[in-house]
């Protein structure tokens, strides 16, 4: 809705890292001088585009770059497009109902 694309930080409470792979944001841990360096950029033009290569775990602007860290289940996630997991779960619905009827539990 508000046009987040990333956050980045030098860190991240585990469920807030969680949720916004569960919306497909990256949530990627910079060191804090790596994150100086960026915000001067963007001090200095306001314009500043960061581009975030989830494949070499980098963030590159004005002829500058940095390393992040990122879960590595959730890097993997973002890149392959499988961070929705309640659309997965919707997309699977009638593998799901498969088995489900297999379940004694749940036809008891």
């Amino acid at each position: 809705r508000w046009g987040i694309k990333a956050v980045v930080a030098e860190s991240f409470a585990e469920i807030f890292a969680g949720n916004c792979t569960t919306l497909g944001i990256p949530c990627c841990q910079l060191a804090a001088q790596d994150i100086a360096r960026i915000a001067a950029a963007i001090e200095k033009n306001p314009g500043t585009v960061l581009k975030i290569d989830l494949e070499k775990s980098a963030i590159s602007w004005d002829g500058q770059s940095a390393g992040f860290e990122m879960k590595a289940g959730a890097r993997e996630a973002l890149m392959k497009g499988e961070w929705d997991a309640l659309g997965q779960l919707l997309d699977g619905k009638k593998q799901v109902d498969v088995l489900a009827a297999k379940l004694e539990y749940i036809n008891a």
